[in-house]
């Protein structure tokens, strides 16, 4: 027992197989190690205290161990991690108006990161001013910060939308320092947050999180892309293959459903058959509770709930099973039934409607410095 878990422990990137024992034995019930217990600021743990996951997908992909001599901040690595960092946030915030917004998923980051830095690492001279441009070949830390660094500019903050929503609904502008600032301590709030859970979400080795898994696993397979292609078999395909035929055939394929022939994108056959019945049209159109449509442009299918690639199937499931119950059974219950006066408004809408089904006018119920007037408030509602 001693032995196979010696060998589980110490997986490193560098191992081209996988032992037998990691199967046989992938959890370890002797061996417990309580992190909470760790010094916040101290959690180097020794050699003799090294965890290993119990998931099989996250021994096999994730080294346990560290090597200290392979670089990681170096020019290249910053320079490519400012550049995407300042890209992804501009694409991310410009197209979050969008009724679907474009995805920016993680994905993006590493293969751009991954391109860049191979690039960087063939064209750049080894020194230049007695500064080391070119230290080497491109590593796979590299290629972690660079992803790190960038992937905080695909979320816009949601900071960001409360400024939006004051200036176009309540009139109010917030200049740019203080709008900046804002934002800034909305950010540094959540990394303290996040802090301050870290050793209780990061830090077990039996916390799992499939995105960052699906991250580690993509990058260790474009960096030691020699080492998966050992075997030449025509009968099997690379992880590396796998992933660069599937990045071409999405890029073909949105061509169709984005330029060429949009109603791809989203469509109900049941609608054509009679466009001019309205309760059809609510119950399964696409402007309504969508019941029956289909939906071919990928961008749309993850704009929300993110790629099913990536999260877990029994969160799709979950999510899937809460749509059907509250929108295809419960929402059309209300709305038939009249609840609320529900008819008078759309069965589906981004907008606010007031009692009478018109478009509801925030600034009927505020008064000049933005206060709730809460006798305009009852006479516009009532």
């Amino acid at each position: 027992m001693t032995q196979d878990r010696a060998t589980y422990e110490y997986i490193n990137d560098k191992s081209p197989l996988i032992t037998e024992s990691i199967y046989k034995n992938p959890v370890f019930h002797d061996y417990h190690e309580d992190t909470t217990k760790l010094p916040l600021l101290n959690n180097s743990l020794s050699s003799n205290n090294i965890e290993q996951s119990p998931y099989e997908e996250v021994a096999v992909n994730i080294s346990n161990t560290d090597d200290p001599t392979t670089l990681c901040l170096t020019v290249r690595s910053i320079f490519i991690g400012i550049l995407l960092t300042c890209l992804m946030g501009f694409i991310s915030q410009f197209f979050s108006f969008r009724t679907s917004p474009l995805d920016l998923n993680i994905g993006i980051i590493i293969l751009l990161a991954y391109l860049l830095g191979k690039l960087m690492s063939k064209i750049l001279p080894e020194r230049l001013c007695h500064i080391k441009l070119n230290p080497g070949p491109f590593t796979f830390k590299e290629h972690a910060i660079i992803t790190i660094m960038a992937a905080s500019g695909t979320r816009t903050g949601e900071g960001v939308e409360t400024i939006i929503i004051q200036r176009l609904h309540y009139k109010h502008h917030l200049n740019h320092v203080n709008s900046v600032l804002f934002l800034i301590t909305m950010h540094f709030i959540a990394i303290s947050i996040s802090g301050v859970l870290r050793r209780y979400l990061i830090w077990p080795a039996f916390m799992i999180w499939p995105k960052t898994l699906m991250s580690c696993s993509l990058i260790r397979t474009l960096i030691n892309e020699d080492e998966f292609n050992k075997d030449n078999s025509r009968w099997k395909m690379s992880r590396s293959k796998c992933f660069w035929l599937i990045v071409l055939f999405q890029f073909v394929w949105y061509w169709f459903p984005g330029y060429i022939f949009p109603l791809l994108s989203f469509f109900s056959l049941i609608c054509f058959m009679a466009p001019k019945n309205i309760i059809l049209s609510q119950i399964t159109g696409t402007y309504g509770l969508g019941l029956g449509a289909i939906e071919l442009d990928w961008n749309a299918l993850v704009a929300y709930l993110d790629s099913p690639i990536l999260v877990p199937f029994w969160a799709h499931v979950n999510i899937f099973i809460g749509f059907i119950v509250v929108v295809w059974i419960v929402t059309p219950i209300f709305y038939y039934v009249n609840v609320w006066d529900s008819q008078k408004m759309p069965i589906i809408s981004i907008r606010v409607f007031d009692k009478d089904g018109y478009f509801f006018n925030t600034t009927e119920v505020l008064t000049k410095d933005l206060r709730l007037n809460n006798t305009a408030y009852e006479a516009y509602g009532d």
